[in-house]
This record gives C-alpha cells, structure tokens and sequence, in this order.
C-alpha cells in the first residue's frame, strides 16, 4: 500500500530532484520516493547509509560494505556478529549493525545474495574477458597455520 504526499521543496532542491530523477532515468516521483524511503532507513539504523553500485542503490555499513556481503559472510558463522566481525577485523557493533538492518529488509537483502551467487566463472570470464580463476584455502580468523611447500 502506498499514499500519495505533497512537498513543498525550495527551488534548488526542486531542481535537484528532477535533474537526478532524469539522469536515472527514473520519474521524478519513483525518484523521490526513494530518495525518502533511503532516509527514513537511515534515521532508523545509524550505521547504515546507501551508495551506488552498477547504478543500483545499496546499504552498505556506513564506511564498509554493502550489507548483502556481510550478510553473506555472517551466514557462514550462523549469524553470529562477534565472529562475523573478526573476519572483516572489525568491532562486533560494527558487523551487528549489519545484522539488524538484514533483519528488517531480509527478502530485499536475500535477492541482493541470491543475484551475487547466480554469477558464476563462466559469466564474469564472459564480462571481463582476461580475469582468471584462482582457488584459495582461507583459514578461519585465529587460526594462521597453513601448509607452505617448499
């Protein structure tokens, strides 16, 4: 459900939005709906702000990462944001920050995860024609031995 809101806004801000509306190729009231809804998720989770990426908007960890990849790191520890945090090398509010947010936009956080997974090696070596694939071993945090050969 959805409600129709007038603003008055101040010529320059007015302006703002509809050159940014346009250059996104978007309405400007799909643009400015928008535009609120990120700062209406922004005054709820301090720690959380939204970047650009391939010209979709993300929430990122203010600083870091965008939530979906913490999420997708903090699912391997089983959500746990102590543990998730020591492998960014991070303080635990940090990563539960993260967790939170992915707690109250999970099916929009998931879909993030789910499109990452669905690109496989055939399809970036398709994208970036001289990209490689190199496998590596990644200990868990604590845990430096690894086996050199010499």
């Amino acid at each position: 459900m959805s409600q129709t809101v007038t603003l008055r806004l101040p010529d320059e801000t007015a302006s703002w939005l509809k050159r940014s509306a346009r250059q996104s190729g978007r309405s400007v009231n799909d643009f400015g709906a928008t535009v609120v809804e990120e700062a209406r998720r922004i005054s709820e989770f301090a720690e959380i702000e939204f970047r650009a990426f391939g010209g979709q908007r993300q929430a990122c960890v203010k600083g870091h990462l965008p939530v979906w990849q913490v999420i997708a790191v903090a699912q391997g520890y089983g959500m746990d944001a102590e543990k998730t945090a020591a492998r960014f090398g991070w303080p635990a509010w940090r990563a539960q920050a993260g967790i939170n947010y992915y707690r109250a936009f999970r099916e929009e956080i998931d879909l993030l995860i789910a499109d990452n997974r669905a690109i496989g090696a055939q399809e970036l070596g398709r994208r970036f024609p001289g990209m490689r694939v190199v496998e590596v071993d990644i200990p868990p945090p604590g845990n430096r031995a690894c086996a050199v050969s010499r």
